[in-house]
């Protein structure tokens, strides 16, 4: 697979404070301060946080409000690029204790692509982590190219070992995808402490367990179907761990730490290189017939990416992060953050206008739904604004694959009416308000179960 590389400067770059759950970061510079690449321009002391680093040598010449590509406003650093590759001086780490890694990660501002800062989710507060994930379903998302699959497969390894580490667990694994020939035979090239490594696939009801046990070590690589959802990580631990999380919790309240295949490389190369996570690798959809990968700075503009491509035509919709899945940007200013995996484009003529129906009760939602929901029932409800009612029937257990609106024969916003009612439930749930209505009433009798 080949993955571009960015290199013509854009006439901006629009830095986001905001890149990750939590405190956002304060600015470190102000309007007309000249700024290195790899500097620090973003930081904050609570410790639900990630920095933010400058991603290319320039001028700041503004902190303003801009687009964002969850659809909002964030504030941001806006710098004018230099034509120079200027850097701050980048130290690798060394004999690091678990304390000092996890300064490392926080430092570089490396961050989970579904948002938690990572070294949060390897050391969270008041919890044990005795197993780290990488979830690898996603090569391609690998913020670098590899001279080898050899060498892909042995830094992979290496950043599974500073992962675990950093979290304290005495066991890892790396999971592929299962129709990723290359990848597979990428690990089972090499070795860890002395043992040739054996990807093992997840069949039935085995799961990571049988497997230390059965390969004794302490690592191991295994390969599972590639399943896709926006909050997938409680469905993702089950799959692999058989550890079932509950209703309101994550991965990290069983003992696990789920990191991606981005913020694992993102973390290889901070230790070894000591370079802060400043670029990242993208998919761009929609302008030819197959994926086009890219690596770019963190702070280009949409516009830019798009251009870079070819891409000359009249843009119907784009969409950030995924046509079923992600968010319609109103704006192709909208910069590419660290949360960004994917943009779309589509052509006028590509955009749906269907216009919903009432639903005729056909039961494909149900059929489609890979945690066994009733999608059509929970958005009926969510419509009427019966959220306690959605969260006794496990609302909060939808992964936002979009399965369910894909193959709805009335054209039903299943998915976007799922999301409204778990954004109002956690609301009224996180923060405690008085009563309100009838239908936000706190207390119900759940038990947040």
């Amino acid at each position: 697979m080949e993955i571009k590389r960015l290199d013509k400067l854009p006439e901006k770059i629009i830095i986001p404070l905001r890149q990750h759950r939590g405190a956002v970061c304060e600015p470190l510079v102000k309007k007309g301060d000249r700024v290195l690449v790899g500097q620090k321009i973003g930081d904050s002391d609570a410790y639900y946080s990630s920095a933010v680093h400058s991603s290319v040598c320039g001028e700041v010449i503004a902190i303003e409000e801009s687009a964002h590509p969850d659809g909002n406003k964030a504030m941001s650093i806006i710098i004018q690029p230099e034509d120079s590759n200027e850097a701050v001086e980048f130290s690798p780490g060394k004999d690091l204790s678990s304390e000092e890694l996890a300064e490392l990660i926080k430092e570089s501002g490396i961050v989970e692509h579904y948002g938690m800062p990572t070294h949060t989710v390897l050391k969270p507060k008041g919890k044990n982590i005795d197993t780290v994930l990488i979830n690898a379903t996603s090569s391609e998302w690998i913020g670098g190219t590899f001279k080898t699959p050899k060498e892909y497969a042995s830094h992979g390894i290496n950043a599974l070992k500073l992962l675990m580490k950093t979290a304290g667990a005495k066991k890892g694994a790396i999971v592929l995808r299962t129709d990723d020939e290359e990848s597979i035979n990428a690990f089972e090239s090499i070795e860890v402490d002395n043992k040739k490594i054996k990807v093992a696939p997840l069949l039935g009801g085995r799961r990571i367990g049988y497997y230390f046990k059965e390969q004794d070590s302490g690592i191991i690589v295994v390969s599972q179907k590639h399943i896709y959802g926006k909050k997938i990580l409680n469905f993702f631990t089950y799959n692999v761990t058989g550890r079932k999380v509950k209703v309101g919790c994550d991965p990290t309240d069983v003992g696990v730490a789920v990191c991606g295949v981005k913020s694992a490389k993102a973390f290889y190369n901070a230790f070894n290189t000591g370079k802060p996570f400043y670029e990242t690798v993208i998919s761009i959809e929609g302008v030819s017939a197959d994926l086009e990968y890219m690596q770019v700075k963190i702070g280009t503009p949409f516009k830019d990416v798009i251009e870079a491509c070819g891409f000359t035509g009249d843009i119907g919709k784009l969409i950030a992060n995924g046509v079923r899945t992600g968010v319609a940007q109103y704006t192709d200013q909208v910069p590419v953050t660290k949360g960004v995996t994917r943009i779309s484009i589509q052509k006028p003529e590509e955009v749906i206008r269907d216009e919903s129906i009432e639903c005729i009760h056909c039961a494909r939602c149900v059929d489609v739904c890979p945690v066994e929901l009733i999608p059509s029932r929970l958005a009926v409800m969510a419509d009427q604004g019966r959220f306690d009612e959605c969260r006794q029937i496990y609302i909060e257990n939808c992964i936002e694959c979009g399965d369910c609106a894909a193959v709805c024969p009335s054209k039903i916003h299943i998915l976007q009416l799922i999301r409204y009612a778990k954004d109002a439930i956690e609301m009224a749930y996180e923060d405690l308000p008085a009563k309100e209505s009838s239908n936000l009433k706190l207390g119900c009798g759940c038990g947040g179960e």
